[in-house]
């Protein structure tokens, strides 16, 4: 029911979302440039073959300069693409400014997920596709994320903050055989480290903590790799059917995320009371991190049937090995109208904030 009413909503207001030119961003300079680049590609052709007149904008190393522009405009609309096509090669803010875009924003890492752009993204007054600058900072900083699943009674492994200044290796139950450490503010698994509680374990523990400062460290639940995917306003979430992760390494690491070794169970054999106790948990995640439009939520189940929240991601790729498009094909939403449907509540959401901001609500 809550999928056909945005249907119906998406089906009067298709034009206006073509008329707004979608915007896709892409590149930078963070750790994960490269699936940035492989989900702005296959979000922008996804556009094209819904006839969308969009344009993708490939941003440097500095994340604030175009490095390439690629337009996907119809026959007789020079003037919007003549004045895009000036920005080329110089300031992102310059194409932004030329035309009231709509933007889907496929920054992944630090600037482009932390809150950074989309509170550049709101001075400029543009709907986006992403979380809101609350959401993203929530969910982009491992150690708060944590504090707050706690704070919400969200069951999630125990942890520990471990700094180069401060080591909690002291703080650790001699129980806790086996961890994982984590940078606070990295996506796609980058710089994760699988280590056992000991002096070997440590001292690779130490060494990343050389290249991140501080980590998050984790007891290490075995069990089985689950994600919650979820679409819609931040108060109207649709949870997706869950994916079940079997990777092809012995975690699911960066080169297992998109090498192309790692395997999917979509919807995951998970039992049916057992699916909407998680998919509960996960929307009220959702719903008090404030993740609209769309967001991914990683979880471990094990062998007693105990879930445990690990993160929210609040910008999930859309690449060919993507977990929050493969969910939604599953409910029967393709590429096409899954991206129509999230620039729909980020216009929606632009609106709201608009008319909120008349009114002094």
């Amino acid at each position: 029911m809550l999928l056909e009413s945005w249907r119906e909503r998406l089906a009067g207001r298709r034009a206006e979302l073509a008329a707004r030119m979608p915007l896709v961003l892409c590149g930078g300079g963070s750790q994960e440039r490269e699936v940035s680049l492989r989900s702005g590609h296959a979000v922008h052709a996804a556009l094209e073959r819904a006839a969308y007149p969009a344009a993708l904008v490939t941003l440097a190393g500095d994340n604030i300069s175009i490095e390439a522009l690629k337009l996907a405009l119809p026959a007789g609309d020079a003037p919007a693409q003549g004045s895009l096509a000036l920005a080329q090669g110089a300031s992102i803010l310059s194409a932004l400014r030329s035309v009231p875009s709509l933007v889907l924003s496929t920054m992944h890492g630090q600037l482009g997920e932390n809150g950074a752009w989309q509170g550049l993204l709101e001075l400029l007054d543009l709907p986006y596709v992403s979380a809101g600058v609350k959401g993203s900072a929530l969910g982009m900083d491992k150690i708060i994320s944590k504090r707050l699943f706690e704070q919400l009674g969200i069951p999630t492994p125990q942890w520990w903050i471990q700094r180069r200044s401060d080591s909690c290796r002291g703080l650790i139950d001699a129980g806790v055989a086996a961890l994982v450490a984590k940078p606070v503010a990295e996506g796609s698994s980058v710089g994760v480290l699988m280590a056992q509680n000991d002096d070997a374990g440590w001292r690779e523990i130490e060494a990343l903590n050389q290249r991140f400062d501080p980590l998050l460290i984790e007891e290490r639940i075995q069990g089985r790799e689950l994600t919650a995917s979820l679409i819609g306003p931040s108060h109207e979430a649709l949870a997706l059917p869950l994916v079940e992760i079997l990777p092809g390494d012995h975690f699911y690491s960066y080169e297992a995320k998109y090498s192309g070794v790692s395997r999917y169970d979509c919807p995951a054999n998970v039992e049916a009371g057992l699916t909407g106790r998680i998919q509960e948990l996960a929307r009220q995640v959702y719903g008090e991190f404030e993740l609209g439009p769309y967001a991914r939520i990683d979880v471990l189940l094990d062998d007693s049937g105990q879930p445990y929240f690990l993160e929210a991601n609040t910008l999930p790729g859309f690449t060919e090995h993507s977990l929050l498009p493969m969910a939604a094909r599953a409910a029967g939403i393709e590429m096409g109208e899954l991206l129509e449907l999230l620039m729909l509540f980020a216009l929606e959401r632009w609106e709201s904030s608009k008319a909120e901001a008349r009114t002094g609500a």
